[in-house]
């Protein structure tokens, strides 16, 4: 397989990939029950990232838990916002897990030795072409 070829092949595959991960991330309703567990499980003092339902991210540390509400206090912000439950789609952690961070990193690394050695066995391959056995014809 040429090099051409396999670029043309990674690139409609990638192409299937992000077009089908589009649909995959549609908008789902959340239960504000749900969102009110999440946020009991983390606790006072624990820090989150709260996605509203337009789109905006705060990222701070959660300060009070009520029955309707909740209240973070934004990073370097002075004063604490107040988030309805019924108005947050998503509340994670506000750091990324070290497991997270290992699989990335394996993840790149595996992309490279591939790379690495896709590029290494085509230039390999060249350059045997390229050799002879008997120069001049020399062998008998």
């Amino acid at each position: 397989m040429k090099i051409s070829q396999l670029v043309r092949c990674t690139a409609m595959l990638l192409i299937a990939i992000l077009l089908g991960n589009n649909f995959s991330f549609a908008a789902k309703p959340v239960d504000p029950a749900r969102i009110k567990e999440k946020v009991l499980a983390r606790g006072v003092g624990q820090g989150v990232r709260v996605t509203t339902a337009d789109k905006t991210e705060t990222k701070g540390v959660i300060v009070n838990i009520g029955d309707q509400a909740f209240t973070v206090k934004p990073k370097g912000a002075a004063e604490a916002q107040e988030f309805q439950y019924a108005q947050v789609t998503g509340i994670h952690k506000d750091k990324m897990g070290t497991g997270t961070k290992v699989i990335i990193v394996v993840a790149i690394a595996a992309v490279a030795i591939g790379i690495t050695a896709i590029v290494i066995d085509h230039e390999v391959s060249d350059g045997l072409k390229n050799i002879t056995l008997c120069p001049n014809n020399e062998c008998t």
